[in-house]
């Protein structure tokens, strides 16, 4: 009895801490990376193409090296949509389509959001 309760005592407050760190790393990601995008459009809007294709380069070859972490405890699903849109918004910049650049990236907002809000600690995400 005493064991099951050491045990309890010790992985309850980990798995909790555990939680709190990946809901704040994928917080943080969320912010800064719409941000970073907020960056895109408004270069895209100035006619600043060639400083959104920089901003967006840069922004693709960090999103490369923390998407790998985040597999580790976000769905699949939820960091391939950020991919997509991340592309889409490569494309609309390539063609110079600024329709397809902001419904892109309008998507890729949200795909953030989602990446943020289903890593929450909630009791349904816990449930």
């Amino acid at each position: 009895m005493h064991k099951k309760i050491l045990s309890i005592a010790i992985t309850f407050p980990l798995i909790l801490a555990l939680g709190i760190a990946s809901m704040a790393y994928t917080h943080h990601i969320s912010k800064t990376y719409r941000e970073e995008i907020q960056r895109v459009e408004e270069s895209a809007r100035a006619g600043d193409m060639e400083g959104a294709r920089h901003t967006l380069k840069r922004i693709i070859a960090e999103w490369e090296t923390r998407e790998k972490l985040l597999h580790v405890w976000v769905p699949h699903a939820d960091t391939d949509a950020v991919s997509i849109h991340l592309q889409g918004l490569q494309v609309g910049l390539a063609l110079g389509d600024t329709s397809l650049l902001f419904e892109h990236s309008a998507a890729l907002m949200e795909a953030l959001d989602h990446l943020h809000h289903r890593d929450d600690l909630t009791l349904g995400n816990i449930l």
